[in-house]
């Protein structure tokens, strides 16, 4: 029998092992779901960047704020304040 096999039969080792492994396992799930939600902030964050250079290019060739704002469902405080920033 081979040391791996002896050590395969110690419950204590096998527990150990086992252990390990769910411990592996758990932290590449945790991994993959922070890759995720990265990913999906990311867009998001694009989409707004998007939106904000495209209510800055409305107004710029001169589309009113009231237009502005009903075009993007945005408010016109809200379209304002991406202006002024």
């Amino acid at each position: 029998m081979n040391k791996w096999e002896r050590m395969s039969q110690d419950s204590s080792f096998r527990q150990a092992y086992e252990a390990r492994e769910k411990a592996l396992m758990d932290n590449a799930a945790k991994f993959a779901h922070a890759r995720n939600e990265g990913k999906k902030e990311g867009r998001q964050e694009g989409i707004e960047e998007g939106k904000i250079q495209l209510i800055r290019g409305m107004h710029k060739n001169g589309m009113p704020i009231e237009d502005i704002a009903r075009f993007t469902n945005l408010s016109i405080e809200e379209i304002q304040n991406i202006l002024q920033a």
